[in-house]
């Protein structure tokens, strides 16, 4: 593996051909880094590499000594492409693949190359020692949920399991074969994490809270908590990349970048509003950027409305002014937030600041709010 691995790596993604994001590198790398340090650590699966984009991640989360296994069409099977997934003019895909694995991994013998349809595998031409597979080939329904069965079967206890694709609307087939599987294998996998146009799946092992695990060893980074198959499951629906010193990480150890802060500062244009009972009114105010990452359409500026004498009135009133296009650190911007009166008349006052959707109020992270008071009539 070649020095500086993780930052030249990511790099990258951004001309490697195919389809895999920085941040679901980092959520691979995270979750399986859990997985060892609990001793679980084997074999490596890819199915659908393609030109090796995610292939070169995937390669590097396994224990050590042990091997990876691709499995591809590549440009010699086309025909068996029954969902048309990833399909393209590429002529010399399988030595592009090899080629790209090259530049980032020093020794490829630990790699075993299967070129054909994994619909055709069996668990036994695998063995069953694998820690990390990653599904990502064919998209029909059929196709996914053989896929799922062939990791589930071929995964050690506690082992992961990615599935590219399920919330993609252009693929139907993957959620609805991985539906199909789980009715017809219940509790063969169990969802732990979704984000970046990817789910992760654990095999179920002793008790062993993945997401509890998370949080401990990465306490910086969000998260909400939603039921995927009647299982509580990390949804991550900001970018991983801002939260890691790509230097001093690498596979198996990432490293938080130290300094995280979730900082805004607001100035309104007007310093009261009036309004009669039930109008909403426009709000003009200037947001500065003072975190360490982007704000981002998952936040917006909202206000919590108090009485002038401090009794809270009402929290979240509900306004939300979305950054879209994103806000970089040591930007401003006026942004338009529309506040609701009362339907009662007399004075309140707004307390302005800025909400992570499903995460956290700034405020709570030790931003400074401001007010803004609010005469009804």
């Amino acid at each position: 593996m070649i020095q500086d691995f993780l930052r030249s790596y990511l790099e990258a993604l951004e001309w490697l051909p195919g389809w895999c994001s920085p941040d679901a590198i980092l959520l691979f790398m995270a979750y399986n880094e859990l997985i060892q340090r609990e001793g679980i650590a084997g074999d490596v699966l890819e199915i659908g590499v393609y030109q090796g984009k995610s292939a070169i991640g995937t390669a590097a989360l396994r224990g050590p000594g042990r091997k990876f296994v691709a499995v591809d069409l590549f440009e010699g099977m086309q025909a068996e492409n029954v969902s048309r997934s990833g399909v393209g003019q590429d002529l010399e895909m399988k030595q592009a693949f090899l080629g790209n694995l090259r530049r980032f991994h020093d020794d490829t013998d630990f790699v075993r190359v299967i070129e054909g349809s994994s619909s055709a595998l069996q668990p036994k031409e695998l063995g069953q020692e694998f820690s990390f597979c990653h599904i990502d080939g064919g998209h029909s329904a059929v196709e996914t949920a053989r896929d799922l069965w062939l990791c589930s079967r071929v995964s050690v206890p506690g082992g992961l399991v990615a599935l590219d694709d399920y919330f993609n609307v252009q693929f139907p087939g993957v959620c609805e074969g991985a539906a199909r599987f789980m009715l017809e294998q219940p509790g063969a996998l169990r969802p732990v994490a979704i984000g970046f146009n990817k789910v992760l799946f654990q095999k179920p092992t002793r008790e062993l809270d993945l997401n509890t695990q998370f949080d401990t060893a990465f306490p910086d980074i969000p998260r909400a908590t939603v039921d995927m198959w009647e299982q509580p499951t990390s949804l991550f629906e900001t970018g991983l990349t801002p939260f890691f010193d790509l230097i001093a990480s690498r596979p198996g150890r990432l490293a938080l970048r130290a300094g995280i802060a979730l900082r805004a500062s607001m100035e309104p244009t007007l310093d009261q509003l009036r309004a009669d009972a039930g109008q909403t009114v426009e709000l003009p105010v200037r947001v500065f950027n003072r975190s360490s990452i982007d704000l981002h359409g998952g936040m917006g500026l909202s206000y919590h409305l108090w009485s002038p004498s401090g009794t809270l009135v009402q929290w979240d009133c509900g306004s939300r002014a979305p950054f879209r296009p994103p806000l970089t650190p040591g930007d401003e911007r006026t942004m338009n937030l529309h506040v609701l009166a009362p339907k009662t008349a007399g004075d309140y006052r707004l307390e302005l600041d800025v909400v992570w959707e499903g995460i956290t109020w700034f405020k709570d992270k030790g931003s400074e709010t401001c007010t803004v008071e609010l005469a009804v009539s």
